[in-house]
């Protein structure tokens, strides 16, 4: 698999989750002439923990930034929200028909070949649901009605993959790597860096990343590697 030319969607529950899950692949496919779009389902202002208050602006001027960054093509937000809503307080059919049809870049309209959503397997409810959604959206239609991207593959976080309500069904299961050097693993650092209100100390950050990169890399006999679990891939 090449990966070249290829337009790939990201389902993301929250701006970040993309790097954190995706930096990679999406590097690959900008840099062999593909492109790149970013779903984020929800975004909004709230107050830290450590009591300094985000607001809604302040976390879509980051992904401004790091959509520069990556050279992503275009991304659309669905919940744009002074107080940040978690999405499963949404009606489902509702995310679906955005992910479907009513987005800008929906896959309706984009047609893309590669859709990446978040693994079921996290302890954080927003990725379980976004999962749920995305797959709902991607269900199998009839192609002659309705495009069917011919790879959907689910991505994983750092400080979510270890803890899941779904643990007693099964855990997340990559049976598909990418391989990614120690230059790509510092740019992906670097990257997550310029979203300086989503940082947490011991959860996010170069320790965690680099830990998990060489977790998959070892796997499978490399330094470092980004992991995906394939739901369906036809040629």
């Amino acid at each position: 698999m090449n990966l070249e030319k290829e337009r790939l969607l990201i389902i993301a529950p929250h701006a970040d989750d993309e790097v954190l899950g995706c930096f990679g692949l999406i590097n690959t496919i900008k840099s062999r002439g593909g492109e790149v779009f970013l779903q984020v389902l929800a975004m909004g202002g709230y107050k830290k923990i450590e009591g300094n208050r985000i607001t809604k602006e302040d976390w879509k001027d980051e992904l401004t930034k790091v959509a520069g960054q990556l050279k992503i093509d275009d991304y659309d937000i669905a919940f744009f929200d002074d107080e940040i809503q978690h999405i499963d307080t949404k009606p489902q059919q509702e995310l679906i028909e955005h992910i479907e049809s009513k987005s800008k870049i929906s896959i309706s309209k984009i047609k893309p070949t590669i859709v990446a959503i978040p693994t079921i397997f996290s302890t954080h409810q927003d990725h379980t649901y976004a999962y749920k959604v995305s797959i709902s959206a991607l269900r199998p239609h009839p192609q002659k009605t309705t495009h069917m991207p011919r790879l959907v593959l689910s991505y994983e976080s750092p400080e979510y993959y270890f803890w899941s309500a779904y643990s007693e069904f099964g855990k997340f299961l990559p049976n598909f790597y990418l391989n990614i050097s120690k230059n790509n693993l510092d740019e992906k650092i670097n990257t997550l860096n310029v979203y300086s209100t989503q940082m947490r100390e011991g959860q996010r950050g170069r320790e965690s990343l680099t830990s998990l990169a060489r977790i998959r890399g070892n796997e499978i006999g490399l330094d470092y590697a980004e992991a995906f679990h394939i739901h369906r891939l036809y040629m």
